[in-house]
């Protein structure tokens, strides 16, 4: 299917034949800027040229990428072996949304065939070299930097919401009519725009986070009512053990009292006694209240 669109982006460049690239060959290292490049370099674009999307090769002048472009093809390319470039491209043709915008009923087509063939092996803007649009590429594990870098977009746009300032607006994606990206991920989306200008995975992260916050928020409410309750039966205890302390002396000074009122009892009825029985003494003293012993 050869649109317009396309047209407009062929380019002259030699007919060579083009073959398959072998699976585990590795992407050679492009030479100094305005060089020309190797023939191995040269070789490596043919070949993963020849082995993007088929409807987009047949758009490409001469089913190849043009002289001119070999070079950003090559940058592009940096730091993944010819068959990981070529599974990225598969990827991206159909979850980008160029398959369904070159095959579209309403006739609308893509943008430059080679603008298409270079967003499709191109490195996304990640920086972390094992990053594969949002997954490691050697664990199949999403991507932390790509995890921490849309937590900040979120931040940072809800700082400027709250603000009052202006958060961004959504983009169209290139090269695909009907298609927009969306502002935290820049991942392409199709149809309506959400009002948020999310697409679902970062609208998803953003609920999660959410949930997350105020599960976290809960979390540490509890913990500080737990460490309330525990003061709380600290000073309890402290006071209960005043109070045992208070009731404890008080009783022995009670005790105390009254082993002494006792023993004074018990000394007055003895002097009593012995002045009862024995008068002379009571009498020598001067006194009957009092015994001199």
């Amino acid at each position: 299917m050869n649109g317009g669109s396309a047209a407009s982006g062929k380019e002259s460049s030699s007919s060579e034949d083009q073959g398959a690239a072998p699976a585990g060959t590795d992407v050679p290292q492009q030479r100094t800027e305005r060089q020309e490049l190797t023939g191995e370099q040269v070789a490596v674009v043919k070949a993963v040229a020849a082995s993007l999307p088929a409807a987009l090769v047949e758009m490409l002048p001469y089913r190849t990428v043009p002289k001119r472009n070999r070079s950003q093809f090559l940058a592009a390319m940096a730091g993944r072996t010819a068959a990981q470039i070529i599974d990225r491209a598969a990827r991206r043709w159909v979850q980008h949304g160029y398959a369904e915008a070159l095959h579209s009923i309403d006739g609308k087509g893509i943008g430059s065939a080679v603008g298409v063939a270079v967003a499709l092996v191109q490195a996304g803007e990640c920086t972390h070299p094992r990053c594969e649009d949002g997954f490691n590429i050697d664990t199949g594990e999403e991507c932390r930097v790509c995890e921490t870098r849309r937590a900040d977009r979120r931040a940072a746009k809800k700082a400027a919401a709250e603000a009052g300032r202006n958060t961004g607006t959504v983009r169209q994606a290139p090269h695909r009519p009907g298609w927009w990206e969306c502002t935290i991920c820049h991942a392409p989306g199709k149809g309506d725009i959400p009002e948020s200008g999310e697409c679902r995975r970062c609208q998803d992260e953003t609920a999660a986070a959410a949930q997350q916050l105020a599960a976290q928020w809960e979390q540490e409410a509890a913990e500080r009512q737990k460490t309330v309750e525990a003061e709380e039966a600290v000073l309890l205890a402290i006071e209960e053990a005043a109070a045992r302390r208070q009731a404890e002396d008080q009783r022995a000074a009670e005790e105390h009292t009254a082993r002494r009122q006792a023993a004074d009892e018990e000394t007055a009825r003895l002097r009593a006694e012995l002045a009862a029985q024995y008068p002379e003494l009571a009498a020598v003293s001067g006194s009957t209240s009092t015994a001199p012993f």
